[in-house]
C-alpha cells in the first residue's frame, strides 16, 4: 500500500512534467534543487510528496529574489469573464499604436507582480488603464487578453509522465533527439510489431534517446511475463526517457540491455573470445600499473585514437597485440583461465542474459529504429525472430528503406512487405477560424513492415 501511494506522489529522484498553460517541460525532482521556467528559478522542494495533477500558485520566494516558491491551490484562475460589461469597437483603423495608450509605467506593472497579485488582477488593471482597449474589435480584445495572460500567468500543474507527453516535449524542442519520430508513427510501430504483455520482443534503437524502449516497456506493462531485449550501438544505451517514465523496478528488470556487436559475437562465437580479450586488457593494465608503481611514474593519460581508447606509452599495433594474446594462458573447453584480480564487467553478464533469452525460443516481434542503413542490421537480427512473427523498421529517410525493401523482397521467407509513410497534419479548430496548422514540422519518417515465415 505504501509503495502504491509513493507511485502517485512526487518523490526525490522521480520525473514530473511541469505544465504551465500550453507549455510543458520534463524535470527530475531533487530535494533542494530548482528548475528554470522562462526567466524564473522555481524551487522544487514544494513539489515533494504532493500528488500528481496538483496545481500550484507561483509566489515570490522569501529566501531569494531570484527564486520563486510554490503554494498549493485548488485551481488556476481563468480570464473567461474578464470582458463582462466592456464594450468593443467595429474595426481597428482608428487605433494608433504610439505606446501612449497604457497609463501604467513598467515600474508600476512590476510592482504589481512583486506584490503577489494574480494574473487576473494584473490583466484587469492593465485593461482599466488602457485608453484604446474598448475601441478594439472583439477578436483583438481576446487576442490582447491571451497575450497578457500568457505573460503574467502564475499557475502551474505537475503531471505524471506519459509516452505521448514526453514525445510531444522532445519533438517540439529538438526532434532530432528522437530521430524525428512522431507519435502517430510510434503508435504504429507498437501495433505492427504486436507488442503485448506476454512474449519476448527484440528492439534495436540507435537514436531516440530511449523513447522506443520506454514505449515498448510501457506497452508490456508491470507485473506481466513480457520480456524485452534492448540492443544498442556504442558503449552505453540511451535510457533518459526510460528513466523519465518512473517505471517500477520489477518492470525495468525485464528489459535486458546489450551492445549489438557483443550480442551477435557471443551468440555466434561464444563468449570465450571476448573473455580472452578482456583478460588481455586486464593483464596489460595490471602489468603497466605495477611498473609505474615501481618506477614512481604518474598514471598514463587516456588518448582517443580511431574510436578506440588507449593509454599513452602502450602501442596498439598488430605485432604487439599478437604477442600479448599469445602470452595468455590457452583456452580449455572454451573457457579462459583468468587471474583472481580480474572482475567481470557488468555489461558482459547483461549480454549473456540477452543471448540466453533467445537461445531456446525466438522473439515474438522485432523493432529496428535506426539512423544508419538498416539492411545489415535487419539481416543480422531476423535470425532471432520467430516464424510467422512481425518486424518493423523505422528510418527518417525513404531511400534506405527502399533499398532494404528490394533486398528483403528477394528472400523467400519474408512476406507482406509494406513501405509507407503516415503524415498526419494538425488542424486548428476554432469558431470561424478552422484551418490546417501553418507552422508545423513535416518530418515523420517511414516504416517498413513484414512477416518472417519458414
Amino acid at each position: 500500500m505504501g509503495h502504491q501511494i509513493a507511485e502517485e506522489t512526487v518523490q526525490p529522484g522521480s520525473y514530473v512534467i511541469i505544465e504551465k498553460q500550453n507549455f510543458r517541460k520534463l524535470c527530475k525532482i531533487t530535494e533542494k534543487g530548482t528548475f528554470t521556467l522562462g526567466k524564473e528559478q522555481v524551487e522544487m522542494e514544494h513539489l515533494l510528496n504532493k500528488p500528481y495533477w496538483t496545481t500550484f500558485k507561483m509566489l515570490p520566494s522569501k529566501t531569494s529574489k531570484k527564486h520563486v516558491s510554490l503554494e498549493v491551490t485548488l485551481r488556476a484562475e481563468t480570464m473567461e469573464d474578464i470582458r463582462q460589461g466592456l464594450s468593443s469597437g467595429t474595426d481597428n483603423r482608428s487605433i494608433t499604436d504610439d505606446g501612449t495608450s497604457q497609463k501604467l509605467s513598467k515600474e508600476e506593472i512590476e510592482d504589481l507582480r512583486e506584490a503577489g497579485k494574480s494574473s487576473k488582477e494584473i490583466v484587469t488593471t492593465l485593461i482599466s488603464n488602457s485608453s484604446s482597449f474598448t475601441t478594439k474589435t472583439e477578436f483583438s480584445q481576446e487576442k490582447y487578453i491571451k497575450k497578457k495572460e500568457k505573460k503574467y500567468f502564475r499557475y502551474l500543474t505537475i503531471r505524471k509522465p506519459s509516452i505521448s507527453m514526453i514525445q510531444e516535449i522532445y519533438f517540439r524542442q529538438d526532434c532530432s533527439k528522437i530521430n524525428f519520430l512522431r507519435m502517430d508513427t510510434l503508435s504504429q510501430i507498437l501495433s505492427y510489431s504486436d507488442v503485448r504483455s506476454e512474449g519476448k520482443f527484440l528492439l534495436y534503437d540507435s537514436g531516440t534517446s530511449g523513447l522506443c524502449a520506454a514505449a515498448l516497456l510501457s506497452r508490456i506493462g508491470a507485473d506481466t511475463s513480457g520480456v524485452m531485449a534492448y540492443l544498442h550501438p556504442g558503449n552505453q544505451a540511451h535510457l533518459t526517457l526510460v528513466q523519465a517514465m518512473n517505471f517500477p523496478e520489477e518492470q525495468v528488470k525485464r528489459m535486458i540491455i546489450a551492445n549489438v556487436q557483443n550480442f551477435l559475437r557471443i551468440y555466434h562465437q561464444g563468449e570465450g573470445q571476448i573473455m580472452k580479450e578482456l583478460v588481455a586488457k586486464h593483464c596489460d593494465w595490471k602489468r603497466m600499473k605495477e611498473m609505474q608503481d615501481a618506477e614512481g611514474i604518474a598514471p598514463a593519460k587516456k588518448v582517443k585514437l580511431d574510436d578506440e581508447v588507449v593509454e599513452n606509452g602502450v602501442e596498439g599495433e598488430g605485432d604487439k597485440e599478437r604477442e600479448r594474446m599469445e602470452g595468455l594462458e590457452t583456452m580449455h573447453n572454451g573457457i579462459c583461465h583468468v587471474p583472481d584480480s580480474f572482475k567481470e564487467p557488468k555489461w558482459l553478464n547483461q549480454t549473456r542474459n540477452a543471448v540466453k533469452c533467445f537461445t531456446k525460443s525466438n522473439a515474438d516481434g522485432l523493432v529496428v529504429v535506426t539512423k544508419e542503413h538498416p539492411s545489415s542490421i535487419i539481416n543480422s537480427l531476423l535470425t532471432f525472430l520467430g516464424t510467422s512473427r512481425p518486424f518493423v523498421i523505422y528510418h527518417c529517410h525513404r531511400e534506405p528503406l527502399q533499398e532494404t525493401y528490394v533486398a528483403l523482397k528477394q528472400r523467400k521467407d519474408i512476406v507482406n512487405l509494406r513501405l509507407f509513410s503516415n503524415f498526419c497534419r494538425g488542424y486548428q479548430v476554432l469558431p470561424n477560424r478552422t484551418h490546417p496548422e501553418i507552422m508545423m514540422n513535416d518530418l515523420g519518417g517511414y516504416l517498413l513492415t513484414g512477416f518472417l515465415v519458414e
